[in-house]
């Protein structure tokens, strides 16, 4: 017979992972063992092991979850836009957002896939070629004369990324410029210059 779950197994399920993310992204992922993401969680070993059965699978909820998140606020923001420009001027704050509240997650997701298993490195690069896809296919909206330099839009669809994905670097978003302003900031250079 199946163990039931609680009623809380979701919230502490999810808390654990936010805090292995924080563990995994100050420590690295080799460096860290099951029983330092238990003592970040609080808990033992064997409670850490009711809900993941591995330190990999610990990761590969993590990033999977967050690359899923990602995409689901991805397709419902820029599908609420007919207009190209505002489809790109949407997806900043969603990225913006989203790290603001996942900032271990994100870091753990540029800098730890090599420890995930070949299949889940797949399936995980997968989804963020989906993500990728949203905005090159918006930039082609907006300049379809370019459909024929397929390199270009790649390369343009790549620095958009580039401005958004590494602001975990430097920006904090209880600073003095609201992720707003800094979302059509990085539209508006990238778009005006």
């Amino acid at each position: 017979m199946a163990r039931s779950r609680s009623a809380d197994y979701d919230d502490i399920h999810g808390m654990m992972l936010a805090r292995a993310a924080g563990v995994f992204a100050r420590r690295g992922y080799a460096a860290t063992s099951i029983g330092d993401i238990a003592d970040a969680c609080d808990c033992s070993k064997s409670r850490l092991y009711h809900y993941f059965d591995s330190k990999q699978a610990i990761l590969w909820d993590m990033l999977s979850g967050h690359v899923d998140g990602l995409l689901v606020k991805c397709r419902q923001t820029i599908y609420g836009f007919s207009d190209p420009e505002e489809r790109l001027r949407q997806i900043p704050p969603l990225f913006l957002d989203v790290y603001a509240v996942s900032r271990d997650q994100h870091v753990v997701l540029l800098t730890r896939l090599e420890f995930l298993s070949e299949p889940q490195r797949k399936e995980l690069v997968t989804k963020q070629r989906e993500l990728i896809a949203y905005v090159r296919d918006v930039l082609l909206q907006m300049r379809p004369e370019r459909a024929g330099e397929a390199a270009r839009i790649s390369a343009d669809t790549m620095l958009y990324f580039g401005m958004i994905n590494w602001t975990y670097t430097w920006y904090r978003a209880d600073g003095p410029l609201a992720p707003r302003d800094l979302a059509d900031r990085a539209v508006d250079l990238f778009l005006k210059g």
